[in-house]
């Protein structure tokens, strides 16, 4: 009776010491299993940020983000949208497009003006008169001036001081003389006075 009851005991004592070493064994790769998740989160995460921080340039989103939008239509070899850097110039968005085609307007635009976002860039053929919904989104450069070079009569008369005849005149003496190199050629029209020119100086351009 006596060896029996030791004999339970000591088969008691084994399992105790059995089950512990079990489940010791079981935490101990949980725990392993647990911290190797963390690693590979944590490695996963670092090449998440690495990849947001440098970007590929390959038209991913969070790069064309950082970049303008602009659609470059008329005549050039490949019309469409194209994003550019934010000190891009008009020539480099041609060049997006593939350049010129042979019936292009070369001097329509001044090439090394800047870009801005969501802009149209229409390019016409030489001596096309540019259709009024395309002319009117040319007219005005990003700070919302009005391009002497561009502007039909409709918008010339919006602005302070300038009427009809004058608008006709600016365009006469547009088509006759050539294109405006700087705003102050304003003043060679008949009846622009310096007082009228600086009223509205600051709502005009030239590109």
């Amino acid at each position: 009776m006596k060896k029996h009851i030791l004999i339970s005991a000591g088969t008691g004592i084994i399992l105790a010491i059995s089950g512990t070493f079990f489940l010791y064994g079981r935490y101990h790769e949980e725990a392993k299993y647990h911290g190797q998740r963390e690693d590979e989160e944590a490695v996963r995460m670092e090449a998440a940020v690495e990849a947001f921080g440098e970007g590929d340039g390959t038209g991913d989103s969070r790069t064309e983000d950082q970049k303008y939008c602009v659609f470059v239509c008329g005549e050039v070899r490949e019309e469409g949208i194209c994003y550019l850097s934010k000190d891009a110039r008009i020539f480099e968005a041609v060049e997006a497009a593939g350049g010129f085609s042979e019936e292009a307007d070369t001097t329509y635009w001044n090439l090394a003006e800047k870009v801005y976002d969501g802009q149209r860039i229409y390019v016409p053929k030489v001596g096309e008169e540019i259709p009024e919904h395309l002319a009117s989104d040319n007219m005005y450069d990003a700070s919302g001036r009005l391009d002497l070079n561009a502007a039909t009569a409709e918008a010339l008369v919006k602005l302070p001081g300038i009427g009809q005849k004058k608008a006709e005149d600016i365009i006469s003496y547009r088509k006759t003389v050539g294109r405006f190199q700087t705003t102050e050629e304003l003043m060679n029209i008949s009846g622009i006075k310096e007082s009228l020119y600086q009223s509205i100086r600051d709502k005009i351009c030239v590109r």
